[in-house]
């Protein structure tokens, strides 16, 4: 019993569509200059933690 294969036309023409959306993931993606920081979005105690649930 032999495996099926995909023709070679058809497999171009996919291995050809991930090319242009791999391009234009990365195209789309930001640089690292272009990046902002990270900023830290957990929010900040405002009573210490000794003083809680006293």
């Amino acid at each position: 019993m032999t495996t099926p294969t995909v023709p070679q036309d058809i497999y171009l023409r996919h291995e050809r569509e991930w090319q242009m959306l791999r391009r234009a993931i990365a195209e789309k993606q930001p640089s690292v200059e272009e990046k902002k920081p990270t900023e830290n979005l957990a929010p900040r105690r405002r009573v210490p933690l000794t003083e809680q649930h006293q």
